[in-house]
């Protein structure tokens, strides 16, 4: 690191830097102006900022026409979305302009438990990408409501916030477990409370009098916003409002926010990006380029990406560019487009015109995350719905997908020979796979536009388990031994035949390669999905999230169908009617 005394005798002239950037556009985001400077790096710190003045530097970076920018911070977001390691995750998203980011790592926790965790971060050190990590706080995310592949309590949420790189408390997504006072999370609360870290947030329902005892918790940001009012009642009670792409790509949003009075609270930040977002459009650069695209002012749209995440995230040392702060930045060929030319990160040149000229070191995971498939032999058979009666008819809860969010309805089917008949609907099953005894659950989804095949996967959040949707047994049998033997990934099948396979052997969630062949076979996986009838643009396979208990509104665990709202369990069969 740079010391303060060569940086004094730099901008003093006494010195010379190591480079000048001469004659740029700066985007000052702490006066909000855009103005011709130059700007004197010395090492990895900012030494300069004004008119050089005859100031001598080993490079010049000439500047003209070219907006310089600090670099992007993401303040939330999940590695394990992409789909690859954060080493390769790091060659992926430095040349987008991301210098600095903040991942909450419980997906791979909710399969490995605190190893896991570590893994990452070990995984993670010496990157020219500066990556901090949440310590994951539900593991599960609702205890007694799924299984997972490990438990993280207290004590080990004390443990990871020991470890370099650790800055605060991962998502509280168990909002219930805060308002009821639930022993298990209020413990792991008050650990953060008492070291005085960060929390994060998650609470995609709560207002009023729920939302105001939620954040008494400490919790200082949410990423689950979902509209205007939610968010501009987070951000009077304090909370910086963390925007993901489904508001950041709305121009009623973003039109209405500015004129809302609460920008100064605002952040974006992408959450979860799939790889063949990642490859096509950017990461959080989309974000910026989008937000700008609806009507969001660019200076405005770079300190929600920059000045504000660093505020939020403490990290005091970037998010601007000023003497003394790192030398994080992006020269910009266009504000308005936000085309990123060159990136730097510490003051070295990490990437050019969207390629990676820096060194990024490849580690590979330890043998052990490789082997996290433990489920048990299935066969078709294995796949038929059970009913409570020989011969007759069934009243059962249905799963009706809408978008990312789900609903309940009730369907009439027939039963034969004591096993439940459905041509309507897709069938759902969640199988525990991380060899803990847990259940085998299934359920009937509609809305998928499902016509035919079977599709599977290990990325079932937040818990993991093995996820099937089909509507052939055989098919599905086919697409779930596939997974048991390639230790994890998405899988589509079609009347006995593999039609797209991506293998993600690390904790069933993430490859080793590089995001550009993820992207490729993840898109393979996609356009299987359309030739069985599933359409989607979600960033992430709704197959991931018909598991996710925390979200709205009715999910299926390996253990059954769970009404969030509620936080319970509801029956799959509601009554019935012999023949």
């Amino acid at each position: 690191m740079t010391r303060f005394e060569e940086l004094v005798e730099a901008a003093l002239g006494k010195r010379p830097l190591s480079i000048l950037f001469k004659d740029v556009n700066l985007v000052n985001v702490y006066t909000g102006e855009v103005y011709r400077a130059d700007v004197g790096v010395l090492g990895d710190r900012v030494a300069y900022v004004g008119d050089h003045s005859g100031l001598k530097a080993s490079e010049v970076v000439d500047g003209s026409g070219r907006y310089l920018i600090p670099g992007l911070i993401d303040s939330h977001l999940h590695i394990e979305s992409s789909m690859v390691t954060p080493c390769r995750f790091a060659e992926a998203v430095l040349p987008r302009g991301v210098t600095t980011a903040v991942a909450d790592p419980h997906e791979i926790a909710n399969v490995l438990g605190v190893r896991g965790v570590k893994a990452m971060v070990e995984n993670s050190k010496g990157l020219p990408l500066k990556l901090y990590f949440w310590a994951p706080t539900c593991v599960p995310p609702l205890p007694g409501f799924e299984t997972s592949g490990a438990e993280i309590r207290a004590e080990d949420v004390a443990e990871m916030l020991g470890w370099e790189g650790v800055i605060g408390l991962g998502e509280v997504m168990d909002y219930h477990g805060v308002l009821n006072l639930d022993p298990r999370i209020v413990d792991i609360v008050n650990v953060g409370r008492s070291s005085r870290v960060l929390i994060d947030g998650h609470a995609p329902m709560l207002r009023g009098r729920m939302l105001n005892a939620y954040v008494s918790s400490g919790v200082e940001a949410d990423h689950e916003n979902f509209g205007l009012e939610e968010v501009v009642e987070k951000a009077r009670l304090g909370l910086w409002v963390e925007v993901r792409r489904n508001l950041a790509g709305s121009r009623e949003f973003i039109e209405t926010l500015a004129k809302s009075g609460v920008l100064s609270r605002l952040i974006l930040t992408t959450d979860d990006t799939s790889p063949d977002l990642l490859v096509e459009k950017g990461h959080l650069d989309e974000l910026v380029r989008s937000a700008i695209a609806n009507g969001l002012d660019p200076i405005e749209a770079v300190r929600s990406a920059t000045l504000r995440p660093a505020q939020r995230l403490r990290l005091y040392d970037r998010g601007g560019l000023a003497p003394g702060k790192l030398a994080d930045m992006i020269l910009l060929k266009s504000l308005e487009r936000f085309e990123v030319d060159r990136v730097y990160s510490d003051g070295r040149l990490v990437a050019k015109e969207g390629r990676l000229v820096a060194e990024v070191p490849i580690r590979s995971f330890p043998d052990w995350a490789k082997r996290t498939v433990k489920a048990p032999s299935l066969r078709a058979e294995d796949f038929r719905v059970k009913a409570p009666i020989p011969d007759g008819w069934v009243y059962v809860n249905v799963i009706v997908v809408r978008g990312f969010e789900t609903f309940l309805a009730e369907a009439r089917l027939p039963v034969e020979n004591g096993f439940i008949k459905s041509s309507e609907y897709v069938l759902a099953a969640v199988i525990e796979r991380h060899g803990r005894g847990g259940g085998f659950a299934k359920a009937f989804i509609d809305g998928l536009g499902m016509e035919k095949g079977a599709v599977a996967s290990t990325v079932a959040h937040d818990t993991h388990n093995i996820v099937v949707l089909g509507k052939s047994m055989s098919d599905m049998a086919l697409a779930y031994e596939t997974l048991r033997r390639t230790q994890g990934g998405y899988v589509a099948v079609l009347e006995g035949r593999v039609l797209a396979l991506l293998r993600l052997p690390v904790a069933g969630l993430m490859s080793e390669e590089p995001v550009e062949e993820v992207s490729e076979k993840f898109k393979a996986f996609r356009k299987a999905e359309k030739t069985l009838g599933l359409s989607e643009e979600t960033p992430i396979p709704l197959i991931s999230l018909l598991t996710l208990p925390v979200i709205p509104h009715v999910r299926v665990t390996d253990k059954g169908l769970f009404d969030v709202d509620k936080g319970s369990f509801i029956p799959l069969v509601k009554r019935f009617e012999k023949r």
